[in-house]
């Protein structure tokens, strides 16, 4: 297909400087594309394309079973045209043929909205379409997040105490945790894929990026060599050193439902937002992520924290 395909461009490993500067218009949106486009040092012909040139690309695609897009609608307050009509059509004929049951198409939302039109007339049909994910930003204080919340809440103070990143060893206590967040925000049982999905997990806590706060199972602060369960998870998803300055997106952030509207998930986040700068980013680093429009409790718990909105996501669950 590529080689009938004049409009895009697919990108060699050694060829992505160009797509990672189009990432860098915008940190926080592109940060997804970007850490894909880092974290992998090899990948096959077509996993990666553009529109454009490589060197000056106007848009990009990571396609691999999902579509994860950037850069296609125009950005005029960036200086960014956007893709031609015909290049966006071209992407997605591409992408249309790699897209896999429980796949998804995501990204900014003005971008998804310009490749969706396209592969709908081709054929392609939506699950669930979420169209309104907020994209929010944590804000920064001089104290950190969690001293204001323990101020709060000091009754709380072994939640902050005990979130920090997992381990290892406590793989098979985050697995369980991961699934049934995954469950609860997709739909369906992510083992119905294959080991993919577990073996993301892995690779977050091995790579010190799954954060947990572990509990005595009934809500209370896990003893030494007693039970115990995960309350409480959140993980760095993505991340990006961009010109600009470095960019965390957090994924998977889950609170144990017997543990909700407790103020739990509220003092843990808070603590994992003050360890990614910490283990990550830097003191001025940027910690986002976004969520669901329906999802008022979440919401509620980023608005108590500071997070304050940047943009839009969307995510088409096919």
């Amino acid at each position: 297909m590529l080689r009938r395909n004049r409009r895009i461009t697919a990108v060699p490993p050694d060829r992505r400087e160009g797509l990672v500067r189009l990432c860098a218009l915008d940190p926080v949106e592109g940060v997804s594309l970007a850490h894909q486009l880092t974290r992998w040092e090899r990948w096959g012909r077509g996993d990666v394309v553009v529109t454009g040139t490589l060197d000056a690309p106007t848009a990009g695609a990571w396609a691999t079973g999902s579509l994860m897009v950037y850069g296609l609608a125009p950005r005029p307050g960036l200086g960014h045209a956007g893709a031609d009509p015909q290049d966006v059509r071209a992407l997605a004929e591409h992408a249309r043929g790699r897209m896999v049951r429980r796949g998804a198409v995501s990204g900014p939302r003005r971008d998804v909205e310009a490749v969706w039109g396209p592969l709908s007339e081709a054929g392609l049909t939506a699950r669930e379409v979420r169209w309104n994910q907020p994209l929010l930003l944590a804000p920064r204080t001089a104290e950190g997040l969690l001293a204001a919340q323990l101020r709060r809440r000091p009754h709380l103070g072994w939640v902050g105490a005990g979130t920090r990143a997992a381990v290892p060893a406590e793989d098979a206590l985050v697995q369980p945790a991961a699934a049934a967040m995954f469950r609860e925000e997709v739909g369906y049982d992510p083992a119905c894929s294959g080991r993919a999905f577990a073996r993301h997990i892995s690779w977050l806590v091995g790579s010190g990026r799954g954060y947990v706060l572990l509990d005595d199972g009934q809500g209370g602060p896990a003893a030494p060599g007693g039970p115990a369960a995960v309350a409480f998870k959140a993980d760095v998803g993505s991340l990006w050193r961009s010109p600009s300055g470095a960019v965390a997106q957090l994924t998977g952030v889950w609170t144990r439902p017997d543990l909700r509207g407790r103020g739990i998930g509220t003092v843990a986040l808070a603590a994992v937002v003050d360890a990614v700068r910490a283990d990550h980013v830097g003191p001025d680093g940027v910690v986002s992520l976004y969520a669901n429009d329906f999802n008022a409790p979440a919401l509620g718990l980023y608005r108590s924290l500071g997070f304050t909105r940047h943009g839009t996501f969307a995510t088409i669950l096919l």
